[in-house]
């Protein structure tokens, strides 16, 4: 396998990069800082400013690590691979950068292909003394896992994380990493407490609880949607997967109670607005509630969307399926230990929102539905 044009390129335009000053420091990073500078591509341009995705990854060479785990620091990912000679040429500054922040909150991270090269990355490490741990993607066509979640347009790709899990910077040249590392380094942690773990992509006021929602609800952004692991579905038909699949989702879990009663109402009016949007909406009935109400609600309201009833896990009373005890399979998937409670899922299957308000869901489908579809990335 061999390294793409882009990479090729990448080469000459990492030298002429070198020769221009560090530009000022500033939120977002310089264009100039990135491969293709403003055109870079967009669906790497698209990460930006949301939560990274979590890695989902076959095997390590060295310490296994998560996103989540280095919460509070400052994470570099090198997608990178044997075959690419850039990515080759790029390894004595990851170890320079690596060094010179230890002790620091710095995590570095090398993402290897999954599809080739791999059987050659241990080599590589000893050989080239390599000091950051190597994780093996996932093998998968066209991109293996992870680095299909990161939207990888060519290699090396570089992508820095800050230290509230948000990427900043995705595609920037090999010698600009150590700048943007500077700037985040520099930036004050979030702290340990209930309230900064709701530190979301869209506003506090987006959410139920603002800032104190849950730490299980923000651990789901930027992690792929569960399944609907339900009982029944209103009609006793379940939606096609196609309905799902490549469309921006909105899983809103309900019950019966009286105070749900305003938050599936203004799913109802998201739904009336943006289903003919290609927007997909599904309602989950906390399995405790009565099925029947439940569907006596929704006929209404006049909201048609597919409703399901969740299938129980867990059962401390007599085990009847109006049990006051009964938790629901797919709340327990999604984290959601309470309802109402709504989630915004994009196109590429990923948490976007999680304990969102049901009126907050038009300002949120807005921004979703503007962002370009997912593109492939170039053949390597």
């Amino acid at each position: 396998m061999r390294s793409s044009p882009l990479a090729r390129v990448l080469v000459a335009a990492v030298a002429m990069a070198m020769a221009t000053p560090v530009l000022a420091q500033s939120k977002p990073f310089p264009d100039e800082w990135f491969f293709e500078a403003e055109k870079r591509p967009a669906p790497l341009k698209s990460l930006e400013g949301k939560p990274a995705p979590e890695l989902d990854i076959a095997s390590w060479i060295g310490d296994a690590t998560t996103i989540k785990d280095n919460r509070g620091k400052v994470i570099v990912l090198d997608f990178w691979a044997t075959w690419c000679g850039p990515c080759m040429a790029a390894i004595p500054e990851n170890i320079k950068l690596v060094n010179e922040h230890k002790g620091k909150d710095l995590v570095f991270i090398g993402v290897h292909d999954g599809n080739s090269g791999s059987d050659k990355a241990a080599g590589v490490v000893k050989a080239r003394g390599i000091n950051y741990p190597i994780a093996i993607d996932k093998k998968q066509r066209p991109l293996s896992v992870t680095a299909a979640a990161y939207k990888v347009q060519f290699w090396p790709t570089y992508v820095v994380i800050d230290k509230a899990g948000v990427v900043r910077g995705a595609g920037l040249f090999p010698n600009r990493v150590a700048d943007a590392v500077k700037v985040l380094l520099a930036e004050p942690g979030p702290a340990g407490t209930e309230a900064a773990a709701g530190a979301g992509e869209f506003a506090d006021d987006a959410y139920l609880g603002g800032r104190m929602r849950s730490k299980a609800l923000m651990a789901m952004e930027g992690k792929p949607m569960p399944a609907l692991d339900v009982e029944t579905w209103a009609g006793g038909t379940a939606p096609p997967e196609s309905a799902f699949k490549g469309a921006i989702t909105v899983v809103h879990f309900t019950s019966t109670r009286t105070a749900a009663r305003k938050e599936l109402e203004a799913f109802g009016a998201a739904a009336s607005e943006f289903g003919s949007q290609g927007v997909a909406f599904v309602a989950v009935c906390d399995p405790a509630s009565h099925w029947d109400k439940m569907q006596e609600s929704l006929a209404k309201m006049k909201i048609t969307t597919p409703a399901a009833r969740d299938g129980a896990v867990e059962s401390k009373g007599e085990g009847k399926a109006d049990d006051k005890n009964a938790k629901g399979k797919t709340a327990a998937a999604f984290n959601a230990t309470m309802q109402p409670t709504t989630f915004v899922i994009d196109r590429t299957g990923t948490v976007r929102a999680a304990g969102l308000k049901a009126g907050s869901l038009k300002a949120v489908l807005e921004k979703l539905l503007a962002e370009p579809a997912p593109g492939k990335a170039e053949s390597k």
